[in-house]
């Protein structure tokens, strides 16, 4: 298959998922529609993704993230860091 089959295939696809009713025929309504979906569904993917990385940093589980906690967890990322560091240089170093 060649690039301009490609796209217009990918054409076609995006045609058909606009076209709800069928039709033929994409509609205002019908991108409205489709960009109001897209835009419930990212809202509720990144509430998803802060309220993951809130429990993350919770380690009391009291539902709040105190300065305690991010400290925590700053000093654990930084000690992966230079974990993952040290190992490079030793591997570059042959040490």
């Amino acid at each position: 298959m060649d690039i301009k089959q490609t796209a217009d295939e990918l054409i076609e696809k995006g045609k058909a998922a606009l076209d709800a009713n069928g039709d033929g025929k994409i509609e205002a309504g019908e991108v409205i529609d489709a960009l109001g979906k897209r835009a419930q569904e990212t809202a509720e993917a990144v509430s998803a993704a802060a309220d993951e990385v809130k429990q993350g940093f919770d380690a009391n589980a009291d539902g709040q993230v105190s300065l305690d906690e991010v400290t925590t967890v700053a000093r654990g990322v930084a000690d992966k860091a230079k974990e993952a560091v040290d190992g490079l240089v030793n591997k570059v170093t042959g040490q």
